[in-house]
């Protein structure tokens, strides 16, 4: 049997995945012990030429191939496909630390995990270290077993990667989850949704993972159309939540959906312009998201949490002022 299964998806990623399937066969298990999903979804560039390349010369990778259906589709296709006892999702554009694989596999079946989460870090274009976003500073990585609710409300905070854990993968069959195509940041969709359902989850400070921040993704971008795309999509994130949150039974897991819809709304008013403050503002109260509740964070957005809830005007005032100064 296959100790573990890594899905990776692809699409125009041929830059980048040379060195994400390098760092994937860079790993201290033998190659039969695991297998490498790459997942085609119609890229229109030379990423499937380049994978199948790589499954010419090692027999653990396999390619798969589909129309487009996003990412979201793409790790359907991989999950569906995966057949060893873990799993892993890897981003073609990111890369894992060399031999970490086994101590991870370790962990898991020690502890009889149904997910492990581990540490990553940032890396620029140059592949150098940058600072984590402040949001997620502050997570606790120390090891400690309990279940899946009690991690969410407790220890995940607003941290909803998919490619920081990995997965049991018959737990994950159990579950029938799947990740629903055309999200915005699906990983926030998915991953509570499956967490909750968790019985045993721990985490390890342990580095294994290297996310690239492209200075050109729609994260990044300050143009008009950009930063319309993206708050449309954090408004489509926010209903997602907020209809996850209405579904929702225990105590626990609901305290955890308002605080991340506080954080995500907080964090798309934050990052308007001065000049587009008090509009947002507006959609703000019209989908009554004020006043922002989060349970956990930094004291310094506490802080500001408390005077963008008492004052919201006078705080755009400020902004816009500062601005111009």
């Amino acid at each position: 049997m296959l100790k573990l299964s890594v899905v990776t998806t692809m699409y125009n990623s041929a830059q980048y995945l040379p060195k994400c399937i390098n760092s994937l066969l860079d790993q201290d298990i033998a190659l039969d012990e695991y297998e490498i999903i790459l997942v085609n979804d119609g890229s229109p560039d030379d990423s499937k030429a380049i994978a199948d390349d790589y499954a010419r010369q090692f027999g653990n990778i396999k390619v798969l191939s589909h129309a487009n259906k996003g990412l979201a589709g793409a790790r359907n296709t991989g999950l569906s496909a995966a057949k060893g006892k873990y799993l892993r999702f890897v981003d073609p554009d990111d890369y894992v630390e060399p031999n970490t694989f086994s101590s991870l596999l370790e962990q898991m079946e020690k502890e009889n995990l149904d997910m492990l989460r581990f540490d990553y870090r940032m890396v620029n274009e140059s592949y150098c270290i940058v600072d984590k976003p402040k949001g997620v500073k502050w997570i606790d990585y120390s090891s400690c077993i309990m279940d899946g609710e009690s991690f969410l409300y407790d220890r995940l905070g607003f941290g909803c990667f998919v490619w920081t854990f990995v997965y049991r993968l018959s737990f994950l069959q159990e579950t029938g989850i799947p990740f629903v195509e055309g999200a915005y940041f699906d990983d926030t969709n998915w991953l509570p949704k499956v967490l909750r359902r968790a019985k045993s989850v721990n985490s390890t400070s342990k580095v294994a993972y290297y996310y690239y921040q492209r200075q050109g993704s729609l994260l990044n971008t300050v143009s008009e159309a950009s930063r319309k795309a993206k708050e449309k999509g954090q408004i489509q994130l926010i209903g997602n939540l907020k209809t996850n949150y209405d579904q929702e039974t225990s105590q626990k897991v609901r305290q955890w959906y308002r605080s991340m819809i506080s954080s995500c709304a907080f964090s798309m008013l934050m990052s308007s312009p001065a000049d587009k403050w008090n509009d947002t503002l507006v959609k703000m109260k019209r989908m009554n998201l004020l006043p922002f509740r989060i349970h956990k964070t930094t004291p310094k957005v506490r802080l500001k949490l408390m005077i963008v809830n008492a004052f919201p005007h006078v705080y755009g005032f400020v902004r816009r002022l500062r601005k111009k100064i």
